[in-house]
């Protein structure tokens, strides 16, 4: 079974070649943005393959992991069925008590191994999403929110 190093960047041995941003000199290169797209869909298509197909197969494009955080169980099999996804790039994260969504999403995005982490949730605080954000920016990962349109009664 192969393993994932989580352990964000900044944490990591470098190489001598890796440069180092933020110094404040000129003529570096800007500041990265953050990377963060919430996207709320009706019940009834959030697991919608047709919808999100086209921005899933873009998502898997880079040679780092896709990590998928609690995604409904048949859109990975229909994923896995259609369009043929190798098993070794995507990488399927379930919450727990222990580790909730939102912290296995931030140490995904902030980690660098991942070029994208999608996250599937009923919703998510804008101090939750803010972390996502600073995240995104550490680990030069783009991260996308999916989550359920609330109702009126909830």
């Amino acid at each position: 079974m192969e393993q994932l190093d989580l352990t964000p960047q900044e944490q990591r041995t470098t190489p001598a070649t890796e440069t180092v941003s933020g110094t404040g000199e000129g003529g570096g290169s800007p500041a990265p943005e953050a990377n963060v797209t919430e996207i709320i869909l009706p019940e009834e298509q959030i697991e919608n393959f047709q919808l999100l197909l086209p921005m899933l197969t873009q998502l898997n494009q880079e040679e780092r992991w896709l990590a998928w955080i609690d995604p409904p169980a048949g859109l990975v099999g229909k994923w896995q069925q259609h369009h043929g996804i190798i098993q070794h790039q995507l990488l399927i994260l379930r919450s727990s008590a222990q580790h909730s969504a939102e912290t296995l999403a931030e140490k995904a995005l902030s980690a660098g191994t991942c070029h994208a982490v999608v996250l599937w949730t009923s919703g998510l605080s804008r101090h939750s999403y803010g972390r996502l954000e600073n995240a995104s920016v550490r680990g030069h990962s783009h991260g996308v929110i999916l989550r359920q349109r609330q109702t009126r009664s909830q």
